[in-house]
């Protein structure tokens, strides 16, 4: 178990790097243009620019940007051992729920090819990895024997 603990981040290093890639990600989303990015995965022009789904997309993002500042907000600041071990538990499970939600959508053999195309992929794996940071934590913990 040591060698395991040495290689991956802790609480800390994990919050404050699932919470930056957070704001990366959603910010860059926002200043590069809704539209210009959405265009990878061959949304139909039509939708790209219908009102209802950019402000959709903005609530979205902007969302996801404020999740990362928190995220990182709660590495840096949260004590106690209780706090940490329930809030990777609550991450876990809800960053479970985003990855389905993205291989559910993509352009996959498990996926339903809303959105086309290989780049349709890039959310699920990127999820994939922030599901790994948290649940790496959650066993961390359980093989201390933290509640």
């Amino acid at each position: 178990m040591t060698n395991f603990t040495r290689i991956l981040p802790g609480f800390k290093g994990t919050y404050i790097t699932v919470g930056g890639l957070f704001v990366l990600l959603a910010s860059s989303m926002l200043f590069r243009g809704i539209p210009e990015n959405m265009a990878q995965f061959n949304v139909p022009s039509e939708i790209l620019n219908a009102p209802h789904y950019l402000d959709a997309m903005w609530w979205t993002y902007s969302h996801m940007l404020i999740l990362g500042l928190v995220i990182g907000l709660i590495g840096i600041l949260a004590e106690g051992v209780k706090l940490k071990v329930w809030m990777s538990r609550l991450l876990l499970m809800a960053n479970l729920y985003y990855v389905f939600l993205d291989v559910r959508s993509s352009d996959s053999a498990l996926g339903n090819g809303l959105y086309e195309g290989e780049a349709s992929l890039i959310p699920a794996i990127i999820g994939s990895v922030i599901t790994l940071l948290f649940l790496q934590l959650v066993v961390r913990d359980l093989w201390r024997g933290k509640a």
